[in-house]
């Protein structure tokens, strides 16, 4: 065991309680027997190696299957009187042409109008507020002195407080 990796393991050891009881117990009783180290094997017997295990014949049984698909598959190459099986199933499962590019078409449409909607509300601002710093003002405007055209009607005017 090298220095270092002796530090690391009494490192962890210092810092928890528990891994400490254990790495003392074990450090402390190393040389003394205490009988359970010492069993004698069962004598249980191992199973017989060879090539009959199930992984050996699952193995034989691909092989198998793979070569009969390979002498069909050639079959079918080799007959050309129409489309391979596997081939014509896959063109079963597919989409014309004419509805992918029906459907390309719509969805580029979508995307320019939603491009075209996110620009405008991109670009939308609120409009600007005024506000007056001493709004009380308008309360304080003489109704004399004023000159002809220059009267605004304020009689509707809400002041915002806010």
């Amino acid at each position: 065991m090298s220095t270092l990796r002796t530090y690391r393991l009494l490192s962890v050891v210092s810092r928890t309680p528990s891994y400490s009881r254990f790495y003392a117990s074990s450090a402390s009783t190393s040389g003394v027997s205490h009988g359970e180290e010492h069993q004698e094997p069962p004598n249980e017997e191992l199973p017989k190696e060879g090539f009959t295990g199930k992984a050996w014949r699952n193995s034989l049984i691909l092989v198998a299957i793979g070569i009969v698909w390979y002498n069909v598959d050639k079959y079918f190459v080799r007959s050309r009187e129409s489309k391979h099986p596997i081939t014509a199933w896959i063109e079963s499962a597919m989409i014309p042409e004419t509805e992918n590019i029906r459907r390309s078409s719509e969805h580029t449409s979508l995307v320019k109008e939603e491009a075209k909607d996110k620009r405008l509300f991109g670009e939308a601002q609120l409009p600007p507020i005024y506000r007056f710093r001493f709004p009380e003002q308008f309360d304080k405007a003489s109704p004399f002195m004023k000159e002809l055209g220059n009267e605004v009607d304020l009689s509707d005017l809400v002041v915002r407080n806010d």
